[in-house]
Protein backbone atom coordinates (compact mmCIF):
# COMPACT_ATOMS: atom_id res chain seq x y z
CA UNK A 1 0.00 0.00 0.00
CA UNK A 2 1.07 3.31 -0.99
CA UNK A 3 1.20 6.85 1.21
CA UNK A 4 -1.39 8.28 -1.79
CA UNK A 5 -3.18 4.91 -1.30
CA UNK A 6 -3.55 5.68 2.30
CA UNK A 7 -5.27 8.71 1.62
CA UNK A 8 -7.85 6.66 -0.15
CA UNK A 9 -8.07 4.38 2.84
CA UNK A 10 -9.40 7.07 5.32
CA UNK A 11 -11.84 8.62 2.58
CA UNK A 12 -13.13 5.45 1.35
CA UNK A 13 -13.92 3.60 4.86
CA UNK A 14 -16.73 1.11 5.25
CA UNK A 15 -18.32 0.79 8.85
CA UNK A 16 -20.60 -2.11 9.92
CA UNK A 17 -24.61 -1.25 9.92
CA UNK A 18 -25.28 -4.82 10.96
CA UNK A 19 -23.84 -8.16 10.17
CA UNK A 20 -24.97 -7.88 6.16
CA UNK A 21 -24.54 -4.01 5.43
CA UNK A 22 -21.35 -1.71 5.42
CA UNK A 23 -22.05 2.11 5.64
CA UNK A 24 -19.32 3.86 3.88
CA UNK A 25 -17.84 7.06 5.66
CA UNK A 26 -14.65 9.73 4.75
CA UNK A 27 -12.34 10.82 6.96
CA UNK A 28 -11.38 13.96 5.07
CA UNK A 29 -11.37 16.36 8.21
CA UNK A 30 -8.03 17.16 10.27
CA UNK A 31 -8.25 16.78 14.03
CA UNK A 32 -5.43 17.74 16.44
CA UNK A 33 -5.73 17.20 20.45
CA UNK A 34 -6.36 21.01 21.91
CA UNK A 35 -6.78 22.59 18.47
CA UNK A 36 -9.81 24.15 17.35
CA UNK A 37 -13.37 23.58 17.27
CA UNK A 38 -13.14 20.38 15.79
CA UNK A 39 -11.01 19.30 18.82
CA UNK A 40 -13.82 20.52 21.40
CA UNK A 41 -16.82 18.58 19.59
CA UNK A 42 -14.15 15.60 19.32
CA UNK A 43 -13.45 15.62 22.62
CA UNK A 44 -17.56 15.95 24.03
CA UNK A 45 -18.18 12.81 21.49
CA UNK A 46 -15.50 10.79 23.52
CA UNK A 47 -17.22 11.82 26.98
CA UNK A 48 -20.49 10.52 25.65
CA UNK A 49 -19.18 7.57 24.32
CA UNK A 50 -17.21 6.17 27.33
CA UNK A 51 -20.47 6.66 29.45
CA UNK A 52 -22.57 4.83 27.33
CA UNK A 53 -20.46 2.11 26.67
CA UNK A 54 -20.24 0.36 30.10
CA UNK A 55 -24.03 -0.74 29.80
CA UNK A 56 -22.74 -2.30 26.70
CA UNK A 57 -19.94 -4.26 27.28
CA UNK A 58 -20.49 -8.50 27.95
CA UNK A 59 -19.85 -7.66 31.45
CA UNK A 60 -21.11 -4.44 32.54
CA UNK A 61 -19.90 -1.70 34.74
CA UNK A 62 -19.37 1.45 36.31
CA UNK A 63 -16.63 2.69 34.19
CA UNK A 64 -14.88 1.65 31.06
CA UNK A 65 -11.55 -0.58 31.65
CA UNK A 66 -8.45 -0.55 30.18
CA UNK A 67 -9.77 -3.34 27.51
CA UNK A 68 -13.63 -4.72 27.43
CA UNK A 69 -15.44 -6.77 25.59
CA UNK A 70 -18.81 -5.91 23.48
CA UNK A 71 -20.63 -8.65 21.67
CA UNK A 72 -17.74 -10.84 21.83
CA UNK A 73 -15.01 -8.49 20.49
CA UNK A 74 -12.38 -7.12 22.74
CA UNK A 75 -11.61 -3.67 22.24
CA UNK A 76 -9.01 -1.37 23.99
CA UNK A 77 -10.18 2.25 25.77
CA UNK A 78 -6.69 3.98 24.53
CA UNK A 79 -8.15 3.29 21.14
CA UNK A 80 -11.20 4.79 21.53
CA UNK A 81 -9.14 8.32 22.94
CA UNK A 82 -6.62 8.12 19.69
CA UNK A 83 -9.74 8.66 17.83
CA UNK A 84 -11.32 11.85 18.95
CA UNK A 85 -7.53 13.00 19.02
CA UNK A 86 -6.30 12.37 15.43
CA UNK A 87 -4.17 9.58 15.80
CA UNK A 88 -7.12 6.92 14.95
CA UNK A 89 -5.89 3.96 12.40
CA UNK A 90 -8.36 2.71 9.93
CA UNK A 91 -9.33 -0.07 12.35
CA UNK A 92 -9.60 1.76 15.07
CA UNK A 93 -12.34 4.35 13.68
CA UNK A 94 -13.97 1.26 12.20
CA UNK A 95 -14.46 0.24 15.67
CA UNK A 96 -15.24 3.27 17.27
CA UNK A 97 -18.11 3.86 14.89
CA UNK A 98 -19.18 0.37 15.29
CA UNK A 99 -19.46 1.17 18.88
CA UNK A 100 -21.34 4.52 18.90
CA UNK A 101 -23.83 2.88 16.50
CA UNK A 102 -24.44 0.23 19.18
CA UNK A 103 -24.85 2.99 21.78
CA UNK A 104 -27.47 5.02 19.71
CA UNK A 105 -25.62 7.49 19.43
CA UNK A 106 -25.57 7.77 15.63
CA UNK A 107 -27.43 6.28 12.99
CA UNK A 108 -26.84 5.23 9.50
CA UNK A 109 -28.63 8.86 8.49
CA UNK A 110 -25.92 10.76 10.71
CA UNK A 111 -23.02 8.76 10.51
CA UNK A 112 -21.27 10.90 7.78
CA UNK A 113 -22.28 14.18 9.43
CA UNK A 114 -21.12 12.49 12.99
CA UNK A 115 -17.15 12.05 11.37
CA UNK A 116 -17.59 15.51 9.70
CA UNK A 117 -18.07 16.79 13.00
CA UNK A 118 -16.45 14.90 15.29
CA UNK A 119 -13.12 12.91 13.99
CA UNK A 120 -10.27 13.64 11.66
CA UNK A 121 -6.93 12.48 11.69
CA UNK A 122 -3.42 14.89 12.27
CA UNK A 123 -0.10 14.85 10.76
CA UNK A 124 1.96 12.89 13.49
CA UNK A 125 -1.33 10.37 13.49
CA UNK A 126 -1.03 10.22 9.34
CA UNK A 127 2.50 9.44 9.77
CA UNK A 128 2.92 7.02 12.42
CA UNK A 129 -0.22 4.55 11.15
CA UNK A 130 1.27 4.78 7.25
CA UNK A 131 4.75 3.66 9.10
CA UNK A 132 2.90 1.24 11.57
CA UNK A 133 3.83 2.33 14.49
CA UNK A 134 2.00 3.01 17.90
CA UNK A 135 -1.33 1.65 17.92
CA UNK A 136 -2.19 -0.37 20.97
CA UNK A 137 -3.74 -4.11 20.76
CA UNK A 138 -5.32 -6.08 23.48
CA UNK A 139 -1.98 -7.75 24.49
CA UNK A 140 -0.36 -4.33 24.56
CA UNK A 141 -2.82 -1.48 25.37
CA UNK A 142 -0.10 1.39 25.96
CA UNK A 143 2.69 0.87 23.47
CA UNK A 144 5.13 3.79 22.78
CA UNK A 145 3.55 6.54 20.71
CA UNK A 146 0.27 5.12 21.64
CA UNK A 147 -1.11 8.63 22.63
CA UNK A 148 0.93 9.86 19.50
CA UNK A 149 4.48 10.93 17.79
CA UNK A 150 5.76 14.62 17.79
CA UNK A 151 7.65 15.22 13.97
CA UNK A 152 10.74 15.85 16.01
CA UNK A 153 10.10 12.61 17.63
CA UNK A 154 9.73 10.62 14.61
CA UNK A 155 12.65 12.75 12.71
CA UNK A 156 15.04 11.41 15.79
CA UNK A 157 13.65 8.16 15.39
CA UNK A 158 16.40 6.68 13.36
CA UNK A 159 19.46 9.57 12.67
CA UNK A 160 21.65 7.23 10.37
CA UNK A 161 18.62 7.21 7.74
CA UNK A 162 17.92 11.10 8.06
CA UNK A 163 18.78 11.73 4.35
CA UNK A 164 21.81 13.68 3.23
CA UNK A 165 21.54 14.12 -0.96
CA UNK A 166 18.31 14.51 -3.25
CA UNK A 167 19.22 10.85 -5.01
CA UNK A 168 18.77 9.27 -0.93
CA UNK A 169 15.45 10.84 -0.84
CA UNK A 170 12.41 8.22 -1.24
CA UNK A 171 9.11 7.30 -1.15
CA UNK A 172 7.89 6.21 2.57
CA UNK A 173 10.11 8.87 4.00
CA UNK A 174 8.93 11.04 6.56
CA UNK A 175 8.72 14.16 5.25
CA UNK A 176 9.58 16.83 8.86
CA UNK A 177 8.61 20.06 7.95
CA UNK A 178 10.94 22.65 10.36
CA UNK A 179 10.92 26.66 10.96
CA UNK A 180 13.58 28.82 11.79
CA UNK A 181 16.17 26.51 11.70
CA UNK A 182 19.37 27.75 13.31
CA UNK A 183 22.33 27.02 11.83
CA UNK A 184 21.38 24.93 8.82
CA UNK A 185 20.99 22.00 11.60
CA UNK A 186 17.59 21.24 12.09
CA UNK A 187 19.06 19.18 15.08
CA UNK A 188 19.30 21.84 17.44
CA UNK A 189 15.73 22.40 18.69
CA UNK A 190 14.22 25.42 19.82
CA UNK A 191 13.79 25.59 23.90
CA UNK A 192 9.90 25.84 25.26
CA UNK A 193 9.27 28.33 27.02
CA UNK A 194 7.76 29.05 30.14
CA UNK A 195 3.79 28.86 29.97
CA UNK A 196 4.00 27.60 26.29
CA UNK A 197 5.41 28.24 22.81
CA UNK A 198 8.73 28.36 21.44
CA UNK A 199 11.69 30.65 21.51
CA UNK A 200 13.10 30.98 18.17
CA UNK A 201 16.48 31.96 18.75
CA UNK A 202 17.48 28.89 20.45
CA UNK A 203 16.87 26.17 17.21
CA UNK A 204 14.20 25.20 15.03
CA UNK A 205 10.67 23.88 15.33
CA UNK A 206 9.57 20.70 13.92
CA UNK A 207 5.75 22.04 13.30
CA UNK A 208 4.51 19.18 10.56
CA UNK A 209 5.20 15.89 9.27
CA UNK A 210 4.33 14.01 5.87
CA UNK A 211 4.84 11.00 4.00
CA UNK A 212 7.09 11.10 0.84
CA UNK A 213 4.14 9.84 -1.83
CA UNK A 214 6.67 10.64 -4.77
CA UNK A 215 10.21 11.62 -5.25
CA UNK A 216 12.17 11.85 -8.50
CA UNK A 217 15.65 13.79 -8.19
CA UNK A 218 16.52 14.84 -11.94
CA UNK A 219 19.58 13.91 -13.40
CA UNK A 220 21.84 16.78 -14.17
CA UNK A 221 20.10 19.40 -11.86
CA UNK A 222 19.57 20.10 -8.11
CA UNK A 223 15.79 19.72 -8.49
CA UNK A 224 13.64 17.08 -7.11
CA UNK A 225 9.79 16.39 -7.93
CA UNK A 226 7.94 16.10 -4.71
CA UNK A 227 4.54 14.73 -3.60
CA UNK A 228 3.77 14.99 -0.09
CA UNK A 229 0.78 12.41 1.10
CA UNK A 230 -0.30 14.65 4.90
CA UNK A 231 -3.03 15.85 6.94
CA UNK A 232 -2.59 19.25 7.63
CA UNK A 233 -5.51 21.43 8.35
CA UNK A 234 -5.53 23.23 4.74
CA UNK A 235 -8.66 22.74 2.07
CA UNK A 236 -8.06 19.44 0.45
CA UNK A 237 -9.76 17.70 -2.74
CA UNK A 238 -12.08 15.28 -0.29
CA UNK A 239 -13.93 18.62 0.68
CA UNK A 240 -12.12 18.70 4.21
CA UNK A 241 -8.77 19.93 5.34
CA UNK A 242 -7.55 16.54 5.98
CA UNK A 243 -5.69 14.02 4.53
CA UNK A 244 -4.77 14.98 0.61
CA UNK A 245 -1.89 14.33 -1.27
CA UNK A 246 -0.01 17.78 -2.16
CA UNK A 247 2.13 18.23 -5.31
CA UNK A 248 5.15 20.47 -4.56
CA UNK A 249 6.16 20.38 -8.03
CA UNK A 250 9.43 20.59 -8.94
CA UNK A 251 11.71 21.82 -5.59
CA UNK A 252 15.40 23.13 -5.10
CA UNK A 253 17.01 20.39 -3.27
CA UNK A 254 19.93 21.84 -0.80
CA UNK A 255 22.69 20.32 1.06
CA UNK A 256 23.65 22.19 4.34
CA UNK A 257 25.56 20.24 7.35
CA UNK A 258 25.27 16.59 5.60
CA UNK A 259 21.46 17.05 5.56
CA UNK A 260 19.38 17.35 2.30
CA UNK A 261 16.21 19.66 2.43
CA UNK A 262 13.77 21.09 0.20
CA UNK A 263 11.52 24.55 0.92
CA UNK A 264 8.20 24.79 1.44
CA UNK A 265 7.64 28.59 1.53
CA UNK A 266 10.24 30.07 3.77
CA UNK A 267 10.20 26.46 5.64
CA UNK A 268 12.24 23.38 5.05
CA UNK A 269 11.74 19.93 4.47
CA UNK A 270 14.18 17.00 5.88
CA UNK A 271 13.86 13.73 5.08
CA UNK A 272 14.23 10.31 6.80
CA UNK A 273 13.79 6.92 6.62
CA UNK A 274 12.74 4.19 8.68
CA UNK A 275 14.36 1.28 10.26
CA UNK A 276 12.71 -1.80 8.04
CA UNK A 277 9.78 -1.73 5.98
CA UNK A 278 6.66 0.66 6.58
CA UNK A 279 3.88 -1.22 7.90
CA UNK A 280 0.66 0.58 7.28
CA UNK A 281 -2.67 -0.28 9.47
CA UNK A 282 -4.93 -1.68 7.26
CA UNK A 283 -8.84 -1.20 8.16
CA UNK A 284 -10.76 -4.38 8.82
CA UNK A 285 -14.29 -5.27 8.89
CA UNK A 286 -15.44 -6.51 12.80
CA UNK A 287 -16.44 -9.80 13.82
CA UNK A 288 -19.78 -10.46 14.92
CA UNK A 289 -21.07 -13.18 17.21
Amino acid sequence: MSASDYVRTYLQLQVWKNETTLIPIAVRNYLQSGMGAQSTKAANAHAQLVAALPKQMDSPARALPTTFQVRGDKYVATSLWRVYNGKGTPTEIQEVLWLALICGLVDEKTLSTYVDNNLGIDCGGFVANYWGIGAPTVSAPSPTGATGFKPRTIWGMFPKLQRKNANEIEEDDAAIFFRDVKYDDPNIAAQQKTGGGYDAATGSQAFHIGVVSSATAIAGTNLVDLDIAESSGAKASSGGNGVNVRSLGKVTATVAKGLVYCQDGINRIYFTGKQGAVSPYPPTVLNFV
